[in-house]
Order: C-alpha cells, then sequence, then structure tokens
C-alpha cells in the first residue's frame, strides 16, 4: 500500500511538473498555443517562400544580363572580324590605285 501511494505521489509531481513546465514555455492554454503555433508556423513558411522566390528571381535577372552581355561581346566580335576580314581584302585593281605612288591625274578643270 505504500509502495502505490509514493508511485501515485511520484506519478501526480512528475505530471504537475511537465504541466508547470509547459505553461512557462508555451503559455496557460494549450488551445492558444497550438493556434499561434500554427499561425507562425504559416508567416514563417509565406516568408520563407517569398525569400526563395526573390532569390530565384534574382538569380535568374543576373544570368539574362550575363547572357545579354554575352550576345554583345560575340556580335562585336563577330564584326571587327568582318571588317578585318573586309580591309584584308582588296580586288587588285584597288590595291594598284591605292598604292600607286604618283599624284592622282587632274584636269584643267578641276
Amino acid at each position: 500500500m505504500a509502495n502505490d501511494y509514493d508511485s501515485q505521489l511520484i506519478e501526480s509531481v512528475t505530471v504537475r511538473r511537465n504541466r508547470l513546465t509547459n505553461a512557462v514555455l508555451f503559455g496557460a492554454n494549450p488551445h492558444q498555443r497550438r493556434w499561434l503555433d500554427s499561425v507562425r508556423l504559416f508567416l514563417f513558411s509565406v516568408a520563407l517562400a517569398a525569400v526563395v522566390a526573390a532569390v530565384c528571381v534574382g538569380i535568374s535577372f543576373v544570368g539574362n544580363l550575363l547572357e545579354e552581355q554575352r550576345e554583345r561581346q560575340q556580335q562585336q566580335q563577330q564584326q571587327q572580324q568582318q571588317q578585318q576580314g573586309s580591309a584584308a581584302y582588296q580586288p587588285a585593281w584597288n590595291l594598284h590605285v591605292q598604292a600607286s605612288p604618283w599624284p592622282a591625274h587632274r584636269t584643267a578643270g578641276d
């Protein structure tokens, strides 16, 4: 009989201690605690989703800017190569006229 009383006393003290600990940590009303925990979790989830979306948009924006810059550089390089290629290729008759050491012939009317 004494052992039953002691074990009941120890159990009741343990239960009371757990209830007091929960009340200190989470508040007195457990229903309100559940509701607030759900709201906090929802708001945290929304904030986390917004941050993830912002990071994705930022990465996409930076990637797009880098791609456009790369395309512009390639276009400039192609234009430079075309200009260098057209300057290097000159017909033989055009070289003769430009390479002539004599001044151009002028008529008396000039």
